[in-house]
């Protein structure tokens, strides 16, 4: 089968540079015909901090705290509700770390 796609201009220098893969979503307009929506990432603030979880990672910065997770069910010896409640800990005491930082950077 074969598809034709419409995608931007940016998306195709990005291609044709060879900066690798491009992520995104297709929305078929029939069924041969679509448009490839690039996604959005956010590039991190400066002064952004993070650290590394096990399934996941926590971040924060000047403007927003963020926790992501992700625990495949099938992993063996791992049970989702712990995971999350022993990494959101792991997480909470990192935020609370940082955000002294801030105040005591930023004098909030």
């Amino acid at each position: 089968m074969t598809i034709n796609l419409q995608i931007s201009d940016t998306v195709y220098r990005r291609l044709l540079a060879g900066h690798g893969r491009i992520q995104g979503t297709i929305g078929l307009v029939s069924p041969t015909e679509g448009n490839f929506n690039e996604h959005v990432r956010q590039a991190p603030a400066p002064g952004t901090k993070y650290i590394k979880l096990r399934h996941g990672r926590a971040s924060v910065g000047g403007e927003r705290v963020r926790l992501t997770l992700s625990i495949g069910l099938d992993e063996a010896g791992v049970v989702p509700s712990d995971a999350i409640t022993d990494e959101s800990r792991q997480a909470s005491d990192f935020v609370d770390s940082a955000l002294d930082t801030f105040n005591d950077t930023f004098g909030w």
